[in-house]
């Protein structure tokens, strides 16, 4: 029988101007199957301006390598774009137009297998680390040439079939006991980028700052907590969970 977890997280700033000011709000849905294949749906609003709201359908398998995902995104008050999808093996396939009204249908044979497809909602983010196979003791994964829908940081363009280019070192930090507003979790600590370092980071550069996520240690990898420091300096902390069976939450 699949069962469903339902969860909010809360987006808010970190910078000295506006500490602890609401950015935002992130419903997600989680529905496992029997065979521990899944499925996530969650909507996203920034409204930092532009303001950016996010639609994201995404199934992976049971080692969380996606099958399929659809993504919507409007950026401001005119601007909508929505795009499909569908991994074949090592090969990715992808249909739909843009924020700027560019229609396309491409595909691109990454040579591998992959878990690691940014879709840009945060829980769809702590999804990516569950691919990286970590054990007991910090370690380091190195991550190359993955795809995204967008390379924008908030997710803001696209969305499009893009092939990240620049490697990406995750540190896995260890196991934590941690507290948010949804309760208290064992948790999988997690740095995107070398946590002794704290570049300032740049958008139209593409070099993003150190992002730190926590996860719960349960084998659903929900997000429980994360944070982008450099220029970003944003926080997201899960406010509320419920847990069922699916049809019953």
């Amino acid at each position: 029988m699949s069962s469903t977890m339902r969860g909010v997280i809360a987006y808010t700033s970190n910078q000295a101007h506006r500490l602890g000011a609401n950015r935002g709000r992130e419903h997600f849905a989680v529905t496992v199957n029997a065979d521990g294949s899944r499925s996530l749906r969650s909507h996203c609003v920034i409204q930092d301006a532009p303001m950016v709201e996010r639609d994201v359908q995404l199934s992976v398998d049971n080692d969380f390598f996606p099958r399929h995902a659809q993504v919507r995104i409007r950026v401001g008050d005119a601007n909508e774009g929505a795009a499909l999808f569908y991994f074949d093996g090592s090969t990715v396939h992808s249909y739909g137009v843009t924020v700027d009204g560019e229609q396309f249908a491409e595909s691109h044979d990454l040579g591998r297998r992959t878990g690691f497809f940014v879709t840009h909602p945060i829980q769809a983010d702590a999804w990516l680390l569950a691919s990286l196979g970590v054990g007991l003791s910090p370690s380091v994964h190195r991550v190359q040439a993955f795809p995204t829908c967008s390379n924008d940081h908030r997710g803001a363009s696209g969305p499009k079939l893009v092939i990240h280019e620049p490697e990406i070192d995750i540190y896995f930090l260890g196991r934590e006991h941690i507290e948010v507003a949804a309760g208290s979790f064992e948790a999988l600590h997690f740095c995107y980028g070398d946590p002794e370092e704290n570049p300032e980071g740049a958008n139209r550069a593409g070099e993003h700052p150190r992002y730190h996520v926590w996860t719960s240690a349960d084998g659903h990898y929900l997000l429980l907590r994360a944070q982008v420091d450099g220029y970003m300096e944003t926080r997201y902390e899960l406010i509320s969970l419920v847990e069922g069976e699916t049809g019953a939450v």
